[in-house]
């Protein structure tokens, strides 16, 4: 262990997400004893969940639980070694007191349900997972729509009205159709995820402050004339507290605490459409379930420039609740400013902003009546309402887990490149990791970055004040565009 830190040593973490909970139930679990979480979000009053008022991509409704990597296989690995706690979780969950069971939905966290990826190519993403799959000996878990044998084999194993989804597709809206159903893949259901994530922290004896103002970080604490040692943080209430270290893993805000991520992590925001099925239609609630539905998934695996067709996603129901979510995998929208000392930060606009921020934008929206129209034309004329979820996208999606360079005290942990919910039950393992000095291969891979080693740019951090993709400057759609019968898709 590090001569710095001890079991006994005073660690505050900003931020209860997925990051926070993680580092917080890793280090109790290893023995430290004074872990203390701030958060602004009240998550005991809005249950971790955007239908209340939560605007962090962790207080989601449900997330994708998958293994395919294509190429990074180390990613892979990481999401299996997840999925072994997810699985225990589960089982676990349905032992909770009365008292805390009362604040869950359903005492359900994991839902193999398995994915379709569609696509009416073929692209270099679908043939590595192939291959992948293939090493790890899941092959017999991946059925290829173009394969009579696997349409059979799937069939067999209990997924025909999965399969048959998308060979029905193919019939009626889209002829060129091409892609996989993954068994091993389901939906997380987020909100509950990190209910019980945050119970299981508490047994443990992490504390948390959450909601107002003394849940609110307003700034570090220093030790030093040069503001560059650490010693506590400053919350809103003006309470002082201090920490022998600071964990900073506030998702989309991160850069803005710690403007030293500019050039390698940025906000950018996500495009959530939600429709509810009424109780009375159980025709498309028993359809949708999660027993005959899988996640859909189109055009994942493409760029998201503006007026491309990529890509969705689309959740079987939430049980009880009735809830069927659409993510668009569209342009993702930066709000960037410029800081006194030069750094560009994009600040996320949320429904929890002044003003409130819930609608998407009008191209977003377009494309969604498209692909309603083609692959879900039965939820034509229900109400659907939206968020807008803000992410953080990394210089290379890559996880950043590291110390900062530039303060003393300081840790950093972001970065999630909308792949990090799956990892909640293992990210924390390597905050413990570096602060006791144990490298490995997933602490070099998470290291600080520097923006200058990297040539390309593929999520557009370099872009800044001049991009094509700053909020203000699109045109926002209006509710009476949320209401809109059959189209003709542009697919």
């Amino acid at each position: 262990m590090s001569n710095t830190y001890t079991k006994d040593s005073k660690i505050i973490i900003v931020g209860a997400g997925v990051f926070g909970l993680s580092n917080a139930l890793h280090l109790a679990q290893n023995g430290y004893r004074n872990i203390t979480v701030y958060d602004r979000l009240d998550f005991d009053a809005n249950r971790y969940t955007l239908l209340h008022g939560a605007d962090t991509a962790s207080a989601d409704i449900n997330k994708i639980f998958r293994a395919q990597y294509a190429e990074k296989k180390h990613y892979q690995d990481l999401a299996f070694e997840a999925f072994e706690i997810w699985q225990k979780w589960n089982r676990d969950i349905t032992l909770v007191p009365e008292e805390e069971a009362k604040r869950y939905t359903a005492l359900r966290i994991l839902d193999l349900c398995g994915m379709l990826r569609l696509d009416d190519q073929v692209g270099w993403e679908e043939i590595a997972s192939r291959e992948n799959f293939e090493k790890e000996g899941l092959a017999a878990l991946r059925f290829d729509l173009d394969d009579p044998v696997d349409v059979n084999r799937a069939r067999a194993a209990g997924f025909g009205s999965k399969i048959d989804y998308a060979l029905d597709l193919k019939q009626t809206g889209v002829p060129k159709l091409r892609g996989a159903l993954d068994a091993t893949s389901g939906v997380l259901y987020a909100s509950r995820a990190c209910q019980y994530a945050k119970y299981l922290c508490t047994k443990l004896g992490v504390k948390f402050v959450l909601g107002g103002a003394k849940g609110t970080f307003s700034k570090f604490v220093y030790s030093d004339k040069n503001d560059t040692v650490v010693s506590g943080i400053t919350t809103e209430d003006g309470q002082s507290h201090s920490a022998d270290l600071v964990v900073i893993s506030a998702g989309p805000w991160s850069t803005s605490l710690v403007p030293d991520l500019d050039g390698i992590n940025e906000a950018a925001s996500g495009n959530i459409a939600i429709f509810k099925i009424p109780e009375h239609r159980k025709d498309l609630r028993e359809k949708y379930s999660s027993k005959n539905f899988p996640v859909v998934g189109w055009k994942t695996g493409h760029s998201r420039e503006k007026d491309k067709c990529a890509g969705m996603f689309m959740f079987p129901i939430m049980e009880p609740e009735g809830y069927m979510k659409v993510i668009i995998r569209q342009t993702k929208y930066i709000n960037p400013i410029q800081t006194e000392k030069g750094k560009v930060i994009s600040i996320p606009k949320t429904e929890n902003s002044s003003p409130p921020h819930t609608l998407l934008t009008k191209h977003i929206v377009d494309q969604l009546k498209d692909w309603i129209s083609v692959f879900f034309p039965d939820l034509i004329g229900l109400p659907f309402e939206s968020r807008v979820l803000w992410y953080t996208d990394t210089i290379n999606n890559d996880y950043i887990y590291d110390f900062n360079p530039y303060k003393k005290n300081l840790f950093v942990a972001c970065g999630g490149s909308g792949h990090a919910f799956k990892m909640l039950p293992v990210l924390g393992q390597f905050l413990v990791n570096k602060i006791e000095g144990k490298e490995n291969l997933y602490t070099k891979l998470f290291r600080w970055k520097n923006p200058n080693e990297f040539e390309k740019d593929p999520n557009g951090l370099r872009e800044k004040l001049n991009s094509s993709r700053i909020w203000d400057n699109q045109t926002l759609s209006t509710p009476k565009d949320y209401k809109f019968t059959k189209t003709t898709s542009k697919l």
